[in-house]
């Protein structure tokens, strides 16, 4: 997208309205800031974001990975992080929030692991291992693009556990929620749902986001696409879907943008008349 046509984003008359005061957008990762059909950010969204921080407009993220998933976003404009789906939120370097599983739900995601009821991705806050490479896995790394190592799920029960991606269809959380005391699931694709702490969550990472830069709910704008989004939607004052988005994810936010490798971003910005 050259300069000429990000100028000429178009603008739907009468549909969106201008929020009285945006100091800072809360960008989820997949499926928002970058394209996974393209598996890279789009230019327009890198080209957003620079010019939102330029006009003093911060840029924060908020997202169900960590940051060594992020090596395909451009972070130099970021100011603040929220990752793990919430688990842990950083500032500046600066760690103001870390939330990990229960020790006891972790042992017992570990059992339900080693006797064969589903296979899961272990997320510590340096490295990631799943038990087991079956077709779901790979359906994922088809999907997500990313690398996953095979792993001794015994390490999971000597080290500090942020986030689960179990791997069970929807209507099977039970199976995980059944045989633990303090964990929640959420869900981005049908492939996968992420278990949490019963207390996490994006929202709940955003609310602690937003309290360590000094910012009220009605001065943020989130952008997101799916089901992991909806609760963060309800902790700002605006909300943006993405037009590839989920029915959920468009149904619980105040605006729905374009696709974005159509330049959903940006022209979600122009529209909100940030840019």
């Amino acid at each position: 997208m050259d300069e000429k046509s990000l100028e000429a984003a178009p603008v739907v008359p009468g549909s969106w309205s201008t929020p009285a005061k945006v100091r800072a957008v809360l960008l989820d990762v997949d499926g928002t800031t970058l394209s996974l059909g393209q598996n890279c950010e789009p230019a327009s969204t890198r080209e957003a974001i620079r010019r939102l921080a330029e006009n003093g407009v911060m840029p924060l993220l908020a997202t169900g990975r960590t940051s060594y998933l992020l090596d395909k976003i451009d972070l130099t404009d970021f100011g603040g992080f929220v990752t793990f789906n919430g688990q842990l939120v950083e500032v500046g370097g600066r760690t103001v929030h870390s939330n990990p599983l229960d020790r006891a739900d972790v042992r017992a995601v570990v059992e339900q692991v080693r006797s064969g009821l589903y296979s899961c991705l272990f997320m510590e806050r340096e490295r990631m291992y799943v038990n087991v490479m079956d077709d779901r896995v790979q359906a994922m790394i088809e999907l997500t693009h990313n690398h996953y190592e095979p792993g001794d799920v015994a390490w999971a029960l000597e080290n500090e556990v942020y986030q689960l991606n179990a791997f069970l269809a929807p209507g099977e959380e039970h199976l995980i929620l059944n045989g633990t005391r303090r964990c929640k699931c959420t869900r981005w694709s049908d492939i996968f749902c992420d278990v949490m702490p019963v207390e996490g969550g994006k929202d709940a990472g955003v609310r602690i986001l937003m309290d360590a830069l000094g910012l009220a709910p009605e001065e943020c704008v989130a952008f997101g696409d799916g089901g992991n989004d909806v609760d963060m939607f309800g902790a700002v004052g605006t909300s943006v879907a993405m037009g590839n988005g989920g029915a959920e994810a468009k149904a619980a936010a105040t605006y729905v943008t374009d696709h974005i490798d159509a330049d959903g971003f940006w022209n979600a910005c122009v529209r909100l008349g940030l840019l």
